[in-house]
Order: C-alpha cells, then sequence, then structure tokens
C-alpha cells in the first residue's frame, strides 16, 4: 500500500523511553487548546488566525491535516499520564523533495524536563527512517532560547541566525520583531533508532 494512504488508514504511534506519540483525536481538543492559548506558549507559535478561536476549530485543523498529509502532528504524552502535553510534528511535507520542517511545543508544567528534546528525537527517526526524508528543517524565535536548545541537542545546524520573519497572517503573539532563526540536519550516513514504531 502506498505510504500515504497506509499513514491516513492508520497514523503511527512512536514509543520512547518516557512518551508516547499519537494521532490527535477529538477528546483531546479541550487540553490542546488551552495550552496552545497559554501566553508563554502562543507567543513562540504560528498558527494562522482563526484557528485558535475555538476548540472545534482546532481540531478541524488537525484533522483535515490527517487528510492532506502536508503535516504529521503527533500528540505527545507521558506513558504514566492522562491527556496530551503537547504536540510534535513533520510539517509542510515534500515528499519529492524528501524534505519536512520540524515543529513542537509542550504545556508550560512540563517545560525543562527533556520531553520536547524526546519528542523530538522520535519524530525526527520517524521522519528519517519512515518518510525517507533526506533533510529536516527547523525554526525558532530568536526570543526562544530553550527550543534552540532543544534542536542543538537532536543536532540540528543554524542556517542564518536572524533576519527572517514569519508569514504575515500567521496568529503569532510575539509582536513586532519576529526574527526567527533556521535550522537543518541532513539524513545521517546511519541512524541507530531507538524508538518502537506502530503502523
Amino acid at each position: 500500500m502506498e505510504l500515504r494512504n497506509r499513514l491516513r488508514e492508520r497514523f503511527p504511534v512512536l514509543v520512547s523511553e518516557r512518551l508516547r506519540l499519537r494521532r490527535i483525536e477529538k477528546e483531546d481538543t479541550e487540553t490542546l487548546f488551552a495550552c496552545v492559548n497559554d501566553p508563554s506558549v502562543r507567543r513562540h507559535t504560528s498558527f494562522q488566525k482563526g484557528t485558535l478561536l475555538f476548540p472545534d476549530r482546532l481540531f478541524r485543523y488537525f484533522d483535515d491535516t490527517y487528510q492532506s498529509l502536508r503535516d504529521l502532528h503527533f500528540g505527545i504524552e507521558i506513558k504514566e499520564g492522562t491527556g496530551l502535553i503537547g504536540i510534535c510534528s513533520l510539517q509542510f511535507w515534500d515528499r519529492e523533495a524528501g524534505r519536512a520542517r520540524l515543529g513542537y511545543l509542550l504545556a508550560p508544567s512540563c517545560w525543562n524536563r527533556g520531553f520536547a528534546t524526546e519528542a523530538a528525537r522520535s519524530v525526527v527517526e520517524f521522519g528519517f527512517d519512515t518518510l525517507r526524508l533526506s533533510r529536516i528543517e527547523a525554526r525558532c524565535s530568536i526570543h526562544n532560547p530553550a527550543s534552540e536548545k532543544v534542536l542543538r541537542k537532536c543536532g540540528f545546524t543554524p542556517v542564518k541566525l536572524a533576519g527572517e520573519r514569519l508569514q504575515s497572517g500567521s496568529d503569532y503573539g510575539g509582536g513586532p520583531g519576529n526574527e526567527i532563526h533556521s535550522f537543518y540536519l541532513s539524513k545521517p550516513a546511519s541512524i541507530c533508532y531507538t524508538n518502537e514504531i506502530y503502523l
């Protein structure tokens, strides 16, 4: 079965040491809506205007992406926990070019525990191994050093230090001067995969 059809039929579950990454379901919407609308999270995200107005609209956005597969959004949950604590995604998946962009966010209560790095590594491995990507890109605000630290821990290399701006029309809470750092990671010659992947 063609890869896109397999992903639509059964979205993968990624399991790492402490986390499970899975499809976002309707019952997750209220938790994620509260997380994404937290001011400390929202100022570092770039949702299109209107997506964050209502929980149902946010879920519709995720549900649509599971059909188009332009973006692959994984909800993050702690194995022993209840409910999602964030999202980790491969966005703008271009199968022909072998590229995608990594994105992630976590509820503030889960910051500084290594969860973002663990989730990002899981999704990066999935991108290189299952999606056969050759390059994964990432961006973060110059005002978000914690996110940059995650990327560097995952092996990403900076492309340029500043100057690029988030697209107009995005619902980005940072205000004027939203310069971002751009990073990339090329597929290693050999990878030792540590995650369980269920397709």
